[in-house]
């Protein structure tokens, strides 16, 4: 038996909460990460954004996939019939920041509370615990079902969590956000430049480059060409392992506007002259410059087949998600930006420039690292 993880967001848990919960629903794109399941196994539920275990479930059968409309969720094709052994109700669920579960499970009890970085295991759907915490979860829950403990979380809180939809061109209900404003930091900024005198260029700079040529560095050895943009050519070459970069971009059908953007882009893996890969480095506050690149790209080729991905510091993940769920990209013919175009933490592109074995990998091995705006905690 393996224990293993499944995120709910508010809107899934009280769909779920008012099922017969007989049915769990993974998204298609966590296939590689759920594939493991078995019958027997566990899926401990974690309820994202309020940072509460909501459940147990025990999987009764393996997996199967759902034709278009018949899924239990929206877009949650993939199933496994359950037994839902534990399933908490609202006001009483169990938070992963209470004393007596922080300190019980590997992964937090060494964590000074309100420090960051303990829940990268609970981002998304398909992450296999340890023996050891999944036990230890199990049974702080059937405790918590058998004596509930106020959970303390206000209505208001619940609400702010609920997810916003509205009906794109195309007539789709899709998930957006509205960002909330974030202090200026102009004045941070520019207190950090160097003086005229000085040839030491920003550690901003410094950082977006050096994430540029880990990202040159992985394309060139999976067999890719990397387009850099002009201005950042230089920097980051000399950032690289290699110094192989296109000197130009093959021409290809698209329009003046098209190319124009397409040249901006922070790096661009590309194969026979179709354009594999694209990312943006996202290193400064307002995180907005590469995905309003990345918009504008969709409304430029609504035909556009290419994966997009945002790469940026896992304090910025937030802002990155929230941008994406704008209202105002979710309107592209191809779907909603924060489908189309992926989250990938910067802690993973160096992990993945330190695979030994990078030259055989495909590049769907990014997909296993991408995070999706929906399934963000």
């Amino acid at each position: 038996m393996t224990y293993f993880v499944d995120i709910f967001s508010v809107d899934t848990y009280e769909h779920f909460s008012g099922t017969s919960k007989t049915i769990a629903g993974f998204h298609p794109n966590r296939r590689a990460w759920i594939a493991k399941i078995k019958p027997g196994d566990k899926i401990l539920c974690y309820l994202k954004g309020l940072s509460c275990w909501v459940g147990l479930l025990e999987v009764t059968g393996p997996m199967t996939e759902a034709q278009a409309g018949n899924e239990p969720f929206s877009e949650y094709s993939l199933q496994f019939p359950v037994l839902p052994r534990i399933w908490l109700q609202r006001g009483s669920l169990l938070p992963i920041k209470r004393p007596d579960v922080w300190t019980a499970l590997s992964f937090t009890q060494d964590v000074a509370p309100g420090a960051g970085g303990w829940n990268g295991g609970l981002r998304s759907s398909g992450v296999r615990l340890t023996d050891s915490d999944g036990e230890t979860l199990a049974a702080l829950l059937a405790q918590q079902a058998q004596a509930p403990l106020p959970d303390e979380i206000t209505a208001d809180t619940w609400d702010k969590h609920r997810t916003l939809t509205m009906t794109n061109a195309q007539g789709r209900v899709v998930a957006v956000q509205i960002p909330t404003a974030e202090p200026n930091t102009e004045t941070t900024l520019t207190a950090a430049l160097p003086s005229a005198e000085s040839d030491e260029p920003l550690a901003q700079a410094r950082t977006s480059h050096k994430m540029q040529a880990l990202l040159a560095d992985i394309g060139n050895a999976m067999g890719f060409q990397v387009w850099i943009p002009k201005a950042d050519k230089e920097a980051v070459r000399a950032a690289m392992s290699t110094t192989e970069l296109l000197t130009s971009l093959p021409s290809t059908q698209f329009t003046e506007p098209t190319a124009k953007t397409i040249e901006q882009i922070d790096v661009l893996w590309l194969q026979k002259k179709a354009i594999v890969r694209a990312f943006e480095v996202e290193h400064t506050t307002a995180v907005y410059s590469g995905i309003l690149r990345m918009a504008d790209l969709l409304a430029l080729q609504p035909n556009l087949s290419t994966k997009l991905h945002i790469v940026a510091p896992d304090e910025r993940r937030k802002k990155v998600f929230q941008e994406l769920m704008r209202p105002a990209f979710s309107i592209f013919a191809q779907g909603p930006l924060s489908e189309l175009c992926t989250y990938l933490p910067y802690e993973k592109i160096q992990e993945l420039a330190e695979n030994p074995t990078l030259e055989y990998l495909k590049p769907e091995v990014l997909d296993k690292y991408a995070e999706r705006a929906e399934e963000a905690e």
